[in-house]
């Protein structure tokens, strides 16, 4: 048994919503998952090998979503075997882009096996489209910065935002998941015209807020009513934590993707670990442990080599 190939991949978590930017806004985080991808020259299923997050849940088979996500740009080429070996510190179900970070990994470490690789960066988002199912994480996974993603017809494309030097994140991460499915089993199916134009003019104003650091415009900016307040019962403590990010900084906060990440913008400096600080607290005062980091905001998005 012999190493004939291997590629390494390292794709940033994200978040998502910001806010109002419901299914469209995304922006990366320095912070990564990180996938060695060797190919064998016997033939042979999958060996999937976790350190770090998921290490003892996530299977390890080729139901693996790296191996899924792998598997359709393979499509049957090559029989070698084929062993997955993943470190991987992005929070599982916390509103921080795992399962886009799994399926941007695997995708683009099958491309590079390929020799010439077959699919562009274009064609390689579109696969990952398909397979989170919409496109506000895998966006900013794979091209980093602050992403805005838009449907036309049955294809999206994106675009990138300019966000100011100093704009950085602190996101608040609760010991506990809260899978997106079930987050979004709560969202109604219709929703008011007033809480939508509220929602298109925050999301406008956001836009403008990230590119020019207006931060005082940012607690406006990231309020939302199309999916904040139907998840909000789901995450004890939420509006709390909000109101102690407010109270602790100039920044705004809202849910990061669907949760129970909370997550603030800011201006970076000295405040930035004050915001963080008092969203833990707010937690704590719900009996909920969790802990807030700081992460610049990653703006070259995958890397592969």
């Amino acid at each position: 048994m012999s190493v004939i190939q291997k590629v390494r991949v390292k794709v940033p978590a994200s978040t998502s919503n910001i806010g109002p930017g419901f299914d469209c806004l995304g922006m990366a985080l320095q912070l990564y998952n990180e996938l060695v991808v060797e190919k064998h020259s016997e033939d042979g299923p999958p060996v999937v090998e976790i350190q770090g997050e998921g290490a003892q849940s996530l299977p390890k088979d080729k139901s693996n979503l790296m191996v899924r996500a792998a598997d359709t740009v393979i499509a049957g080429r090559f029989a070698n075997r084929l062993v997955f070996k993943a470190v991987n510190r992005i929070p599982l179900a916390r509103g921080l882009g795992s399962s886009s970070a799994a399926i941007v990994a695997g995708l683009f470490a099958a491309n590079r096996l390929l020799e010439p690789s077959p699919l562009t960066d274009e064609q390689l988002f579109e696969y990952a489209v398909v397979m989170e199912g919409h496109p506000d994480n895998v966006a900013p996974a794979i091209k980093g910065g602050v992403t805005l993603s838009i449907k036309e017809h049955k294809a999206v494309r994106n675009l990138a935002l300019k966000p100011h030097p100093d704009l950085t994140a602190v996101v608040c991460i609760p010991e506990f998941q809260l899978e997106t499915a079930k987050a979004r089993a709560v969202l109604p199916d219709t929703v008011l015209r007033e809480a939508a134009v509220e929602n298109v003019s925050r999301a406008l104003l956001l836009a403008s807020a990230i590119e020019r650091g207006r931060w005082d415009d940012l607690a406006a900016a990231m309020g939302d009513r199309l999916h904040q307040p139907y998840r909000a019962a789901l995450i004890p403590g939420f509006k709390d934590v909000i109101k102690a990010a407010l109270a602790a900084g100039t920044c705004g906060a809202a849910l990061s993707g669907s949760g129970p990440t909370v997550l603030a913008l800011c201006q970076k400096g000295r405040q930035a670990p004050a915001i963080g600080e008092a969203m833990v607290k707010a937690f704590a005062a719900h009996q909920i442990k969790s802990r807030a980091e700081v992460l610049p905001i990653e703006r070259s998005g995958v890397r592969v080599s």
